[in-house]
């Protein structure tokens, strides 16, 4: 039987795959921007930036304010999980609506983060 993840130990991780998100979203910037030019780049550290944006607001949602009860555990999840969803909802009609950026470079930052996250949370709660 695997030992229990403590709660300080699950706080620290989710805190933690945002920076790695975000360091990830900036090296996908910097491919397309070797590849493809500055627009392109700009457009992958967007869809990078969305990934993280995401992940962060779930972990201060989650995690940062204050000791959890276990009794609220699944209510501040699904709450945390709603402010996600809209947070990256928010920032993909920026990228489209109001900036314009093309949709490849957006679409690639993004997945690649996501990507980070599932990775990470499978080697990290094995």
């Amino acid at each position: 039987m695997a030992p229990q993840t403590s709660f300080l130990e699950v706080r620290k991780a989710i805190f933690i795959l945002p920076v790695w998100q975000l360091i990830i979203g900036v090296v996908v910037g910097i491919v397309f921007w070797f590849v493809s030019g500055t627009q392109s780049a700009i457009a992958a550290f967007y869809g990078g930036s969305i990934g993280f944006a995401g992940s962060l607001v779930f972990a201060f949602v989650m995690f940062g304010f204050g000791r959890t009860d276990s009794k609220d555990v699944m209510r501040k999840m699904f709450r945390a999980e709603a402010f996600k969803i809209l947070t990256v909802g928010l920032m993909f009609y920026f990228a489209f609506a109001k900036l314009g950026l093309p949709f490849m470079p957006v679409i690639v930052g993004f997945m690649v983060t996501l990507i980070i996250f599932f990775v990470a949370l499978i080697t990290i709660f094995k």
